[in-house]
């Protein structure tokens, strides 16, 4: 069988589904939210979803963002165009003002901030709207 499992990033429950091609659409067998297999767009992460998502251990750059902050919104469309284009590191975005627990626990002091996560553990971080060459770079060293 070769369909790929995937957390559903509404609920968290892990789903198989159809491969990318088949014309099947994916969607979580709890919560129905509809399931982004080809990684198209950054995921949303919560403070109830987060530790399963970052300890299914794949590479994952998590953008700790908040709707007020402009440096947040300069970023926000390189990193959904980073996940667009990338099938070896998944993207994911943590709204700070929503999710305080997982803001406190990563002692996230400014924004946006990106973290880096392989095998379940942070790799490294860069603070701020940084160019996408700055990136790619960061996603080689902690992620390569």
């Amino acid at each position: 069988m070769s369909d790929e499992v995937i957390r559903c990033p509404s609920c968290g429950q892990a789903n198989r589904v159809p491969p990318v091609g088949s014309g099947r659409k994916a969607v979580c067998g709890r919560c129905k939210a509809p399931l982004q297999g080809d990684g198209a767009h950054p995921i949303e992460l919560s403070d109830a979803n987060f530790s399963s998502m970052i300890a299914d251990g794949r590479a994952t750059v998590v953008d700790f963002w908040a709707a007020w902050c402009g440096p947040c919104r300069t970023i926000g469309p390189l990193i959904e165009q980073l996940a667009s284009e990338r099938r070896d590191v998944r993207f994911a975005k943590l709204n700070v003002d929503e999710n305080p627990r997982t803001s406190g626990a990563f002692h996230v002091q400014g924004i946006p901030l990106l973290v880096f996560f392989k095998d379940g553990v942070e790799r490294g971080r860069v603070v701020g709207a940084v160019p996408r060459p700055q990136i790619e770079a960061a996603i080689r060293q902690y992620l390569g």
